[in-house]
């Protein structure tokens, strides 16, 4: 998945937020829009078009992660309300300090899909409990993250620092059943 994400045609650079005029940006990094278009005979290659769809049965369509993640938090999850975004970095990407509390929003799960990431290269995913204890995860290869979304609690995204395209993610939103 981390070659497809690496091939993908459909990059575009989110659009930043910045809560008074003068402040730097809260947020810089691109998210793979239109990705139905991906799918399309031709704008991937074979192998990468069958690793998407492959991706996303699983992570999505499937349930097999909702269950997964259910089975492991004891927490019944909506299988109607899951969100999904793919993330690349290029040098000085960041996510400034943030919630994501969307009602019933309980859980994000960041599957770190960046083959070549090394220590050091920034990007860490930073977490400050409800305690005030900070957290942080290097976004290495083939891990990943369970973000829990709590009244009391923020994470954000250290800023990348290698000058190509990087720090390949997919986060996926998960909700309780109300």
């Amino acid at each position: 998945m981390g070659a497809t994400m690496r091939e993908l045609p459909v990059w575009e650079r989110y659009s930043a937020v910045q809560r008074h005029k003068d402040d730097p940006p809260t947020a810089g990094h691109f998210v793979a829009r239109s990705l139905p278009d991906c799918l399309v005979d031709g704008r991937l290659r074979p192998e990468h078009r069958k690793a998407l769809r492959t991706f996303l049965s699983f992570a999505v369509m499937s349930g097999a992660l909702q269950v997964w993640i259910q089975e492991g938090i004891g927490v019944r999850l909506d299988p109607t309300r899951s969100s999904l975004e793919l993330a690349a970095y290029q040098a000085g990407d960041h996510i400034e300090e943030h919630q994501d509390l969307l009602p019933g929003r309980i859980l994000a799960v960041n599957f770190y899909l960046d083959e070549t990431y090394r220590t050091g290269s920034g990007a860490r995913l930073g977490y400050r409990n409800e305690d005030g204890r900070e957290f942080f995860v290097d976004p290495l290869f083939n891990t990943f993250a369970l973000i829990p979304i709590l009244p009391d609690s923020h994470h954000w995204v250290e800023p990348y620092q290698e000058p190509d395209m990087g720090r390949f993610t997919v986060s996926v939103g998960q909700h309780r059943v109300v």
